[in-house]
C-alpha cells in the first residue's frame, strides 16, 4: 500500500531517525486523507440518496432516520477499516494499532446501536398505544445490555484475554456494581413496575406531594420520570419515588370527562331558622324551590295558617332555611350545564364547628381543563354567595379591622 511513497521517500536520500520521522508520518498523513476522502464522498452519496430523491426525502421514517446519528455512524466505520488495513505499513507499532482500531471499532458500533434503538423509540411514539406503554425503559434495557457485552469484547481484546474469561468472573463484579448502583437498580425495576402496572402514562397529570410537582408527564425513561410543571419548570424524579411513595394521578378524570369539586361555605349559626308561611312564599317564587315547597306542604311538613314551632306544634316537623337553602343548591346543580349529572351531586352538612355549619357541594364539572374548571367553580361559587341573603343565612367571616373600625365608639 505504501510501496510508491516509500519509493518517492528512498530518492531523498535520509538516514536514521529522520527518514523513519518522515516515513511513518507521512504514511499516517495519507491514510488520514484516505479515511477523510472517504467519508466526505459517502456523506455525498448519502444525500444525494437522502435528499434529492422524492420519493425517499418524504417518507416519515426516513426524515427520523436522517435526524439520527445512524447514518454518519455507518460511514465512520470506514475509518477503521483504512486503519486495519495499513497497519501492516507501521512496523511494531501494528499490533497496538490493531488494539486501538478494535476499540474504535466497537465505539462506533455501540453508537450505531444507540442511534438505532433511538430510531425505534421516535417510531414506536408515532403509534397510540406508545402513551400507554412506553418502550423507552425496554430499549434502554437492551442498550446497557449491548454496552456491558462490547465492554467486556474491549477490555479482552486489549488484553489478550478470551471474553469468556472475563464473564467468570463477572459475578462477583456484579455483586460490587449492585451495591454501588444501588439507586440505579432501584430505578430500573421500578420503572419496569411503572409501565407493566400502567401506573403511569406519557401525557398523565400527576401529583406528588412532598416533592412539588404538579404538572404533565413527558417522559418516562429506565430510571426516571420527566415532569412538565404547570410553573413552567421541569421535575425530573427517579422511579422508585412514584412506586415507594404516594402520588395522585389525574388520568380517570381525563378518561371520564369529568373534574371534581368540592368546596363548602361557613353558615353563621345565629342565621339558622325555621322557615315562616311568609319566607315560604317568597321560596316558592324561585323556580327550583316551588315544586319542592309545594310536595312539602301537601305532605304536612311546614307549618299552616302561619303557626310557629312551640308549644303543641314544638315536636312538628318544619323546614329550615338552611335546609330549603341545601335543597336549592341540589336542585341549581342539577340544572346546571356545566355539571355532570350522570355523576354524583351532593350538598351536605358537615359537622358543626366553631366558625360556623359547613355547607359543602360535591359535583363534577364537565370542564376539565384548568382555566375552564375554575371558572366554572368560581361561577358556582359566586352563586352561592349571593344567593345566601335571600334565605336569610349569613355566611361566616372571621372579623377584620374595618369590622372593627364600624363598632360606634
Amino acid at each position: 500500500m505504501f510501496a510508491w511513497l516509500d519509493t518517492l521517500i528512498d530518492k531523498l536520500g535520509l538516514t536514521g531517525l529522520i527518514d523513519s520521522i518522515l516515513r511513518y508520518s507521512t504514511r499516517a498523513l495519507l491514510v488520514v486523507i484516505i479515511c477523510f476522502v472517504l467519508f466526505f464522498v459517502a456523506k455525498r452519496v448519502a444525500s444525494a440518496i437522502f435528499f434529492r430523491i422524492p420519493v425517499i426525502r418524504k417518507s416519515k421514517t426516513v426524515n427520523i432516520v436522517k435526524k439520527s446519528r445512524l447514518i454518519p455512524g455507518t460511514m465512520h466505520l470506514m475509518t477503521p477499516l483504512v486503519v486495519r488495513l495499513s497497519a501492516a505499513g507501521f512496523g511494531a507499532a501494528e499490533s497496538w494499532i490493531i488494539k486501538a482500531v478494535t476499540v474504535y471499532t466497537i465505539i462506533i458500533i455501540m453508537l450505531i446501536v444507540d442511534s438505532f434503538l433511538e430510531i425505534i423509540d421516535n417510531l414506536y411514539r408515532r403509534k397510540e398505544i406508545a402513551k400507554r406503554r412506553p418502550i423507552k425503559g425496554l430499549l434502554q434495557v437492551v442498550e446497557i445490555v449491548v454496552g456491558i457485552v462490547l465492554a467486556i469484547v474491549i477490555i479482552a481484546s486489549w488484553i489478550d484475554e478470551s471474553p469468556l474469561v472475563l464473564l467468570s468472573g463477572f459475578g462477583a463484579f456484579a455483586a460490587v456494581l449492585s451495591f454501588v448502583f444501588k439507586d440505579t437498580l432501584l430505578g430500573f425495576v421500578a420503572g419496569i413496575q411503572l409501565t407493566t402496572d400502567d401506573l403511569v402514562q406519557i401525557g398523565d397529570w400527576i401529583e406528588v406531594p412532598g416533592h412539588n410537582i404538579d404538572g404533565t408527564v413527558s417522559e418516562i425513561t429506565l430510571i426516571s420520570v420527566k415532569i412538565d410543571n404547570f410553573d413552567n419548570t421541569t421535575s425530573t424524579v427517579p422511579a422508585y419515588t412514584l412506586v415507594t411513595n404516594t402520588f395522585k394521578n389525574w388520568r380517570k378524570m381525563s378518561q371520564t370527562e369529568g373534574r371534581r369539586i368540592k368546596r363548602a361555605v361557613q353558615v353563621d349559626v345565629n342565621s339558622v331558622r325555621f322557615c315562616t308561611e311568609a319566607m315560604l312564599l317568597e321560596f316558592s317564587k324561585i323556580e327550583y324551590l316551588e315544586p319542592y315547597i309545594r310536595e312539602k306542604r301537601e305532605a304536612g311538613r311546614v307549618p299552616i295558617h302561619g303557626e310557629k314551632p312551640g308549644g303543641e306544634t314544638a315536636n312538628s316537623p318544619h323546614l329550615t332555611n338552611v335546609g330549603v337553602f341545601r335543597e336549592y343548591l341540589k336542585r341549581y346543580l342539577e340544572n346546571h350545564p356545566d355539571i355532570r349529572q350522570d355523576m354524583m351531586i351532593l350538598v351536605r352538612q358537615l359537622a358543626y364547628e366553631n366558625r360556623g355549619i359547613p355547607i359543602e357541594i360535591y359535583a363534577f364539572s364537565a370542564k376539565t381543563e384548568w382555566t375552564e374548571y375554575e371558572t366554572v367553580q368560581a361561577n358556582i361559587m359566586d352563586h352561592v354567595y349571593a344567593i345566601a341573603p335571600v334565605f336569610g343565612i349569613s355566611l361566616f367571616q372571621e372579623i377584620s379591622g374595618s369590622d372593627l373600625r364600624a363598632i360606634p365608639r
